[in-house]
């Protein structure tokens, strides 16, 4: 992961600036070209600052991905943060909470699809980003479990949070390898925008949790 031998943060507004467009112009050509295609010097043209300039900040390419992806999760994860602890998701339903759960998932994909494949490569590539990553899911799904303990206290609140894990895990899953470009014909059967999947994703997930649906 960057760190602060490889990420300079700038001093001067300027220099933010610069920042800001740099990685700014590294997400839009790393989704669109690829990462292995990109090079320093098509995100300096795009960000129109020269090459010198994202060295400056960062000592490779590798080191520009790698602050990528922890930007976006830390972002990301203060969103999820903030819905999860909302007066209404405080509020919310059982079966509400796992439909406010299971958006969370397709939205991002949905959203951020480019992005998220260069995370899930990432993963594969880099085992402190697989566990930064891993960390950010079994968050996510004790956002919800805390939620839905607190609204079925008739069930034992460990084995609860096990299966919300779970249902994250195998719904996640299903979802990045709908978003893989080269995940094989399971794959390309599944598309993350269609709402049957989306729809047959909460009716597994109530199902497994014994929600009524």
């Amino acid at each position: 992961m960057a760190n602060s031998a490889t990420f300079a943060r700038p001093q001067q507004q300027r220099s933010k600036d610069a920042l800001s467009r740099i990685i700014t112009s590294a997400v839009a050509l790393f989704s669109e070209r690829g990462f292995d295609t990109t090079r320093v010097s098509d995100v300096a043209e795009h960000a129109q600052v020269p090459v010198g300039t994202v060295y400056k900040h960062f000592a490779d390419k590798e080191a520009l991905l790698d602050a990528i992806v922890a930007g976006y999760r830390d972002c990301r994860m203060r969103e999820i943060t903030e819905l999860c602890t909302s007066a209404q998701a405080m509020a919310a339903s059982p079966r509400e909470l796992i439909q406010l759960h299971l958006d969370i998932v397709f939205s991002a994909f949905t959203v951020d699809a480019g992005l998220l494949r260069l995370i899930e490569r990432r993963r594969l590539e880099d085992a402190s980003v697989h566990q930064d990553q891993s960390t950010a899911n079994e968050t996510v799904a004790s956002l919800i479990a805390d939620r839905l303990i607190q609204r079925m206290p008739d069930r034992d609140p460990a084995e609860l949070r096990r299966q919300v894990l779970y249902t994250h895990s195998i719904i996640r899953g299903a979802v990045v390898w709908s978003v893989l470009p080269t995940g094989g014909e399971m794959g390309k059967g599944l598309k993350v925008t269609d709402t049957d999947f989306a729809n047959e994703a909460v009716r597994m997930a109530l199902r497994y949790l014994g929600i009524d649906d």
